[in-house]
C-alpha cells in the first residue's frame, strides 16, 4: 500500500493548525495539546519545516511558530518533498535520476503517471484542508 509517512501527516496537521491559529502563530505545546501529537516529534518536524523556509519561529512570551507561505500558495507536493526528502512514485522519476535497468518496460508510462500525480499534488494547497 502506498502511504505517506506519519511524519508527513503530522507536518500537514502542524501547518494546518498554524494556518488557523489566532494571530497566525502558535506554540508547539499548543499544537501538541490540540492535535495529540508528541511535543518532541513536533519539534523535529518544525525544525525541518523551518530550515526549508515553510515556517518561522519567534522567541519570547508571545512567540511561537507561524507560516512563511500563505496557505493558498503552499502545495502538498512542497510539504511532502520537505518531510520525505522527495516526491516521486518511482525513484527513477525523481530529479535527474536514471533507471538502473537498460530495458525498462515501464519507464515511459511511469514518468507520465508520476508527472500527473505531481501535478495533482502541486494543485492541492494547504488551504484545501
Amino acid at each position: 500500500m502506498f502511504s505517506l509517512r506519519r511524519e508527513t501527516d503530522y507536518a500537514l496537521r502542524l501547518l494546518k493548525t498554524l494556518s488557523t491559529a489566532p494571530k497566525g502563530r502558535a506554540s508547539l505545546m499548543t499544537v501538541s495539546n490540540q492535535t495529540g501529537i508528541s511535543f518532541l516529534f513536533l519539534q523535529k518536524i518544525a525544525r525541518k519545516l523551518r530550515i526549508a523556509g515553510l515556517i518561522k519561529s519567534t522567541k519570547g512570551v508571545s512567540g511561537g511558530y507561524e507560516l512563511k507561505i500563505k496557505p493558498n500558495k503552499l502545495s502538498l507536493k512542497n510539504i511532502i518533498s520537505v518531510v520525505e526528502g522527495g516526491c516521486a512514485l518511482w525513484s527513477c522519476c525523481e530529479g535527474g535520476g536514471g533507471c538502473a535497468q537498460e530495458k525498462c518496460g515501464i519507464r515511459k508510462r511511469a514518468k507520465t503517471v508520476n508527472k500527473k500525480v505531481l501535478k495533482f499534488l502541486t494543485d492541492v494547497k494547504l488551504s484545501d484542508f
